[in-house]
């Protein structure tokens, strides 16, 4: 192996060194869209089993101090909101994926919120701080190759899946940013990081989906922001820990990945910025459903299909789908809704809110939307999936999803659609999202839990988050 070095070292320095005035006003706009989708997504988590189990577990640990658990009006201490607060915010899987590689703002988001409101930090170092730990996770993400093809042709996986086990740094770079942790000490929070990062489980994705899912985001959001906060007070972590010689591996060999190109993670760092590339949800479902169920919902709207009108939906896409196991109907807990393309196709149909109510139990067995779900099929494409995994071989990401729909009537008619992106992609202007759609969203996953003035006060608070000198406001308003 060559030798590799001061790739943790330039991470490092550029998550300790952020200045607001120094990040691209686009990318700190972006920063504000990522806080408010956080919140909004943890408001809504509230509401589900997930967030019941885990906050009846952690009100062993209340305090009178410290931090805010989201929407829930206690408050605990930092590692354990942490934990409870990203536990809120990934319970709907609503959350950004940027270029399809898992999900990382909550690890980005909830760390730094915590630590700024038990400082009383301003809004711009709050802002500073998720723009440089969503782009180290990007970076982190990025270098990792987890498909390759065998000799045969056949493609190889990582037995660790998409490798989403990085989102423990932005946990880290996070806090750390505003920890004001020195270059030395933020090398040290992130090799703590490192090597507390979990295994994820990409491939035993199982039906029924327990409330771990595929990734133990919580747990290691915890992990990210332990590391940084022990390296403030002079606890000592492997600083080199994407750095390889000639006898050591790196961090990213060690995860699990298959390969890596560890220079790609610090390549024009600081002038490019991946975090441009963040794909929003806008439906509370795994990011293969939303392409299908938005051309269904295209078709079905511009031909005015009824319910009652549909014979049949034939869906096609890539095989990722059915590895993880997405084609099927059956629901039998909030995660399998999450995970289901003729669920979040019956919810269309039904017009749902995309909120909490998309996941609710009494959707889950009721025989009008039962009707509807028998009637999808799903179908893997060859051609779709050759080219999702020829991209993802040469980019080490997916940067489209291609999918197709077809709604047969009752009458005969057919009508097909086709697309390689869905909402929220940014890779084209059709798709990529703006402000309001992403304030209507956080009104559709506030609604159940906070009253309309409050839910339009939080949303002015957090799009003017460079304008408040203190963060803690904005934590009360979303906890009233």
């Amino acid at each position: 192996m060559p030798a590799q070095t001061e790739i943790s070292r330039q991470l490092a320095a550029f998550a300790a060194g952020a200045e607001y005035d120094d990040i691209p006003p686009d990318v700190i706009h972006l920063a504000k869209l990522l806080v408010l989708d956080v919140v909004g997504n943890a408001i809504g988590g509230w509401s589900t089993s997930a967030a019941k189990y885990a906050l009846r577990a952690l009100r062993t640990f209340e305090d009178e101090g410290q931090v805010s658990l989201i929407a829930v009006g206690r408050r605990t201490t930092i590692p354990y909101a942490i934990f409870g607060n990203v536990v809120l915010a990934s319970a709907l899987e609503a959350d950004d994926t940027p270029l399809q590689l898992g999900h990382h703002a909550h690890c980005a988001v909830v760390p730094s919120l915590a630590i700024a409101e038990y400082q009383g930090a301003s809004g711009r170092d709050l802002l500073t701080a998720v723009a440089a730990a969503y782009e180290i996770g990007m970076r982190v993400a990025v270098a990792a190759t987890h498909v390759k093809l065998d000799p045969a042709g056949h493609p190889v996986r990582s037995a660790t899946g998409a490798g989403v086990n990085y989102v423990v740094f932005p946990a880290a770079a996070g806090s750390g940013r505003l920890l004001r942790l020195s270059i030395d000490q933020m090398a040290s929070a992130l090799g703590i990081a490192g090597v507390t990062a979990s295994i994820p489980l990409g491939l035993r994705y199982r039906r029924p989906y327990s409330h771990a899912k595929y990734n133990p985001y919580a747990f290691m959001a915890q992990n990210g922001a332990m590391g940084a906060l022990l390296a403030a007070h002079g606890f000592t972590g492997d600083d080199a820990i994407f750095d390889a010689t000639e006898t050591e591996a790196h961090w990213w060999r060690m995860s699990g990945a298959l390969d890596a190109n560890p220079e790609r993670a610090v390549e024009k760092l600081g002038t490019e910025w991946w975090m441009r590339q963040v794909s929003f949800k806008l439906w509370p479902s795994c990011r293969y459903t939303h392409g299908p169920l938005n051309l269904f919902k295209r078709i079905t709207t511009r031909e005015r299909i009824g319910i009652g009108d549909i014979e049949q939906v034939d869906v096609w896409s890539h095989s990722a789908v059915t590895r993880f196991h997405m084609e099927e109907a059956t629901v039998t807990s909030e995660a399998d809704a999450e995970f289901s393309v003729p669920h979040a196709i019956a919810m269309t149909a039904f017009n749902i809110p995309p909120g909490p109510q998309w996941v609710a139990p009494r959707y889950w067995n009721d025989p009008a939307v039962e009707a509807i779900k028998q009637r999808v099929r799903f179908h893997v494409s060859a051609e779709m999936d050759d080219a999702l995994l020829n991209e993802s071989l040469t980019n080490g990401y997916r940067s489209t999803s291609p999918h197709a729909v077809r709604v047969r009537t009752k009458d005969g008619k057919l009508f097909e659609e086709r697309s390689d992106h869905a909402p929220g992609d940014p890779q084209t202007p059709e798709t990529a999202v703006d402000d309001q759609e992403l304030i209507e969203k956080f009104h559709n996953f506030a609604e159940l839990t906070l009253p309309a003035p409050a839910i339009e006060e939080c949303v002015a608070k957090i799009m003017k988050l460079d304008e408040l000198d203190d963060v803690r406001p904005l934590l009360k308003l979303i906890n009233n």
